[in-house]
């Protein structure tokens, strides 16, 4: 689904990187109302030993000039010992990284995209595809993941959201420059396998209903944008997350199972130091019962915040 697009556009925004859009860059088009700053979510835990950490939720392209930062972020950035991602943004441009991800977003030999779909398939995505002015041709030779990934950057661009303005990369820049310690839940080529592992099905799901979404709720990226400048999270839970269930195995896999696995470090090492942590993932991972936050509660940990 578009949600599964929308999780990830990050990890899109940083392959296409490394490989370049797959079609002529779209039409220009009138960019997203900018909003006020707003207020988006934060959460905090005081370590019983000393220290804080604060939990932030990214979203990872933003239209240009977007305000989102708030006092409370502000001072959280300003303390923080350590600042914690969800990937090194870095990473996906390093040799080895291009060529494994050259390796594995192909088609096989004598493969196509058309090959792979029905003809009710290929006419949504290729509905899609001309939504954004890209010719459905250029995304042939690339496997269901990939041309996905493509589509979800170029949709999103066409609605005015810059892949440069996004939290992650503005924070992360900040934080190097402060000389602050950087940490990261997952290595670039985890989030890249992610996709690459996924089955055939899973693969051509994600594209076929993503595709579907981008034509039948185009507005749902300029709603995210205004819940999560709102700090609404169960609208944020809602939009992100609540289209996984409809796939329960790779919901498990795109949310739960990574959330899990975060929580597991942040139980661990950071709560067992005197250190102050920023946290900053997508805010998909850190609303509903499936978040951060509430696997953390359920741990009888002490998170301040929705």
């Amino acid at each position: 689904m578009f949600t599964r697009l929308k999780r990830h556009l990050a990890t899109a925004a940083f392959a296409l990187a490394v490989t370049g859009p797959a079609f002529a860059e779209a039409p220009a088009a009138p960019p997203a109302v900018e909003m006020k700053a707003g207020n988006p979510a934060i959460w905090t835990i005081a370590k019983p030993g000393g220290g804080t950490i604060t939990l932030f939720g990214s979203v990872h392209l933003l239209p240009a000039n977007q305000g989102w930062r708030t006092p409370a972020f502000t001072e959280a950035l300003a303390k923080a010992d350590v600042v914690v991602f969800e990937t090194p943004i870095a990473d996906m441009a390093t040799p080895e990284l291009q060529q494994y991800l050259t390796a594995n977003m192909m088609n096989p030999p004598g493969v196509t995209l058309s090959t792979l779909l029905s003809a009710d398939e290929k006419t949504r995505v290729e509905t899609a595809a001309t939504a954004i002015g890209a010719p459905f041709g250029a995304l042939e030779p690339f496997r269901p993941w990939m041309a996905g990934l493509q589509l979800a950057v170029g949709f999103v661009m066409k609605q005015g959201f810059d892949p440069n303005a996004g939290v992650d990369k503005a924070v992360e820049a900040e934080a190097t420059a402060a000389g602050k310690a950087l940490d990261y839940f997952e290595t670039a080529k985890e989030q890249l396998d992610i996709f690459i592992d996924m089955t055939p099905e899973q693969e051509k799901n994600f594209l076929v209903v993503g595709a579907t979404e981008m034509i039948e709720q185009p507005d749902q990226m300029t709603a995210l944008l205004a819940a999560w400048a709102a700090g609404d999270t169960v609208t944020i839970d809602t939009i992100m997350n609540k289209g996984l269930e409809s796939d329960p195995a790779l919901g498990k896999k795109l949310l739960e199972d990574r959330n899990a696995n975060w929580v597991v470090k942040i139980t661990g090492p950071y709560m067992a130091d005197t250190k102050n942590y920023l946290i900053v993932v997508g805010a998909g991972h850190l609303a509903g019962d499936k978040g951060v936050p509430s696997m953390l509660r359920a741990k009888g940990i002490e998170v301040a915040g929705p």
